[in-house]
């Protein structure tokens, strides 16, 4: 049995999938289970024996149609379509997979009515199976819109079997390392912390608030961070991946700028604490035996997102950034 997963879009979302992959490989050892991913979320997929082959999708468009060649090579008996947007409806009505099912997510912000009208008139053409899911209505009915159950409920549709409630953890073999007697707090420099509740001097305010609380604080950033914390990469040391490498001892609130998979998968599992904005750390941070802090942006349905991309099987603290205290309420995260 050959399977086909399509998944092009960011980190967080790839690892929501991983639960749907290995319940479907541990239902049976014999399916051929390949996946097509974006350049985001690639590192997730390396060296991960449940997956047989990757095809890496980027937006050039000859290497979108050598793609598509090579999937019809393929002859697969399933096809998955999780990503939203067109171009993994195109790829999967492309694909000559025998049976194509697809995951169709409506708005959150528009009526479920007007909604990927077109997209869903199309898929009813081409497709075996599809789930629709009105995500407003099934929040307001308290049905669950966890990413990761829609796509193991589509699975099932389509006649698959699979095992649920996978812990997805044992996949990963992430280095752990000793940095010192102190514990130590990871802090993602995502650029979500930037918003009308929450400025970069409060920020800075709090990191000072942090260092009495006896735990090494280190930054880890992405591509977004330089461009909103301006004041904190003037203020504080930075060490990239080499210097990392060479790392033994914290004794300073580092930013670790942009560290490759490898380091920063390793500094995030070496962390007794986490504390990150919603993205592709809190689901990285949630295969780990850390303690998991996320915070939600107040103006974009914080309840409705957290159901969504609730990390898979975790434990964690939720905020808001407009919540009352949040500073203090960090603080007594911590400690």
């Amino acid at each position: 049995m050959k399977i086909c997963v399509v998944r092009i879009d960011k980190m967080g979302d790839m690892l929501l999938t991983l639960p749907v992959i290995q319940g479907l490989k541990k239902a049976n050892e014999k399916y051929i289970i390949d996946v097509v991913c974006s350049d985001n979320n690639l590192r997730v997929c390396n060296n991960l024996s449940v997956i047989n082959k990757i095809f890496l999708l980027n937006k050039k468009v000859s290497n979108i149609w050598n793609n598509i060649r090579n999937i019809r090579k393929q002859n697969y008996d399933y096809l998955y379509s999780f990503s939203p947007g067109w171009k993994s409806i195109i790829i999967s009505i492309l694909s000559k997979s025998k049976t194509k099912s697809v995951l169709i997510l409506l708005s959150r912000y528009k009526s479920g009515i007007r909604s990927k009208l077109f997209e869903r008139t199309l898929c009813k053409l081409f497709f075996n199976n599809i789930k629709i899911v009105d995500r407003n209505s099934y929040f307001r009915q308290k049905k669950s819109i966890n990413q990761s159950e829609l796509m193991q409920e589509l699975v099932r549709q389509s006649g698959l079997k699979l095992l649920e409630n996978e812990l997805i953890n044992t996949l990963f073999q992430f280095d752990k390392r000793n940095y010192g007697q102190k514990e130590i707090c990871l802090i993602h420099l995502s650029s979500k912390w930037i918003n009308r509740y929450f400025l970069e001097d409060q920020f800075i305010n709090l990191l000072n608030k942090f260092k009495n609380t006896g735990k090494n604080i280190v930054m880890s950033s992405d591509q977004s961070s330089k461009q909103v914390f301006n004041k904190i990469y003037k203020k504080y040391k930075k060490i990239n991946n080499d210097a990392f490498r060479n790392l033994r001892d914290i004794n300073e609130i580092l930013i670790l700028e942009e560290l490759d998979f490898h380091n920063w998968t390793s500094i995030i599992n070496s962390s007794a604490y986490v504390i990150t904005p919603e993205c592709g750390c809190t689901h990285i941070a949630s295969l780990t035996d850390c303690n998991l802090c996320v915070i939600y942006d107040a103006d974009n349905l914080p309840e409705m997102i957290a159901q969504e991309y609730a990390p898979w099987k975790k434990n964690y603290t939720k905020f808001k950034f407009n919540d009352d205290n949040l500073e203090e309420k960090l603080i007594s995260f911590i400690n």
